[in-house]
């Protein structure tokens, strides 16, 4: 059958009746009685965050880092991220002009807040936040939700919204990842596996055995900024040297996490995808957030000698490469469409279920 997509876009008056006259509400429910987010202060001071949020995603790796007044405060962390706009050079940064009334971006908004927070006033602040930073891109990956989430934690709404343009503008930070299917990431994921050949030959022919794509999973590390990833403690100092030294740290810290679980890879069979995931995502259950491995693979990053020069050759190569892909996938995509049009039916896109653009793009990729 023949699939159109076929985008719905509101009207100014629509988005004004669904999402409020500011973008300061958010579809099928009231703003939260309890209390209204304040934006121009760290989340975490607001005097019922920890109150109304104890339970969020967000902080599902916190684990007693950030802490409310009465436990002691935060005031560490805080006189840390005072700082981060400079180690980037955010602080000029302006989102365009515009919002979003794309209908199916604002639901995956919505969704994405909903994963984030508990507070409605929280997420409609989050929903707030994506509307404005959508002409950038006119494109949404989960991995901007995560990284604003984090930063709203505490730094004030304004702050956050610069951080996260300036990371998408800057070609030495995460320029091209925040879309639904980044060519940009897709070629890093290649350098990084790339690198894991040259320095970890053994943990590259068993991942490529088991047939795990380096996209499939360190978009967790390279999109997402490692939110769920790394407890606070680690995650605080991922950001700073992130910010400081750009997209060079993402290889840095990807081959000391590497380097770390090598050991128990390799103890892994090839048929165990499961098992490898779960090692490669740090994940709880078997490195709980009280172990010294989230540490170590940050504090050991800045011992590996990658050069700007040497990443540049890698993304040239891998660049390459992924574009010779594209053109195999395009041509793959033209015949099935040609195929498509003897039939007669209309399917429209909302009637089935959409395939992930990343897993369409390494399906196809791989295939041909």
């Amino acid at each position: 059958p023949l699939c159109i997509t076929m985008p719905v876009v509101l009207s100014p008056a629509e988005v004004e009746e669904v999402y409020g006259a500011h973008g300061d509400a958010a579809p099928s429910a009231a703003t939260d009685s309890a209390a209204d987010a304040d934006a121009t202060g760290a989340m975490i001071l607001e005097e019922a965050f920890w109150t109304l949020e104890i339970e969020a995603p967000v902080l599902r790796r916190n684990r007693g880092y950030l802490k409310p007044s009465a436990d002691g405060g935060s005031e560490d962390a805080l006189a840390r991220v005072s700082r981060w706009e400079e180690l980037c050079s955010a602080q000029g940064e302006e989102p365009l002009p515009g919002g979003c009334t794309d209908a199916a971006a604002l639901r995956i908004f919505e969704r994405d807040a909903e994963r984030t927070f508990m507070s409605m006033a929280h997420r409609i602040s989050m929903i707030h936040a994506l509307k404005q930073f959508w002409p950038e891109n006119k494109d949404y990956h989960q991995g901007l939700g995560y990284v604003y989430s984090f930063l709203r934690l505490t730094v004030p709404a304004d702050a956050a919204l610069r951080l996260v343009l300036r990371l998408n503008r800057s070609e030495r930070h995460m320029r091209g990842y925040w879309f639904a299917a980044p060519p940009a990431y897709v070629r890093d994921a290649m350098v990084y596996a790339r690198l894991v050949t040259e320095h970890f030959p053994e943990v590259a022919q068993l991942l490529e055995k088991a047939g795990l794509a380096a996209e499939a999973y360190v978009s967790k590390w390279f999109v997402g900024l490692c939110l769920h990833v790394l407890p606070f403690r680690a995650l605080f100092s991922f950001y700073e040297q992130f910010l400081t030294e750009g997209a060079i740290f993402l290889f840095k810290f990807s081959l000391s996490l590497v380097r770390h679980t090598s050991s128990a890879l390799l103890a892994c069979k090839h048929t165990d995808a499961s098992g490898l995931f779960a090692i490669l995502r740090l994940d709880p259950s078997l490195y709980p957030d009280d172990h010294t491995i989230h540490d170590e693979i940050v504090s050991t990053a800045g011992e590996w000698d990658l050069s700007e020069a040497r990443i540049a050759e890698l993304r040239a190569e891998e660049g390459a490469v992924l574009d010779a892909k594209m053109v195999r996938v395009r041509e793959a995509e033209a015949r099935l469409a040609a195929e498509d049009n003897s039939d007669d039916e209309i399917v429209f896109s909302d009637d089935e279920e959409e395939e992930d653009p990343e897993d369409r793009l390494r399906r196809l990729a791989a295939n041909h």
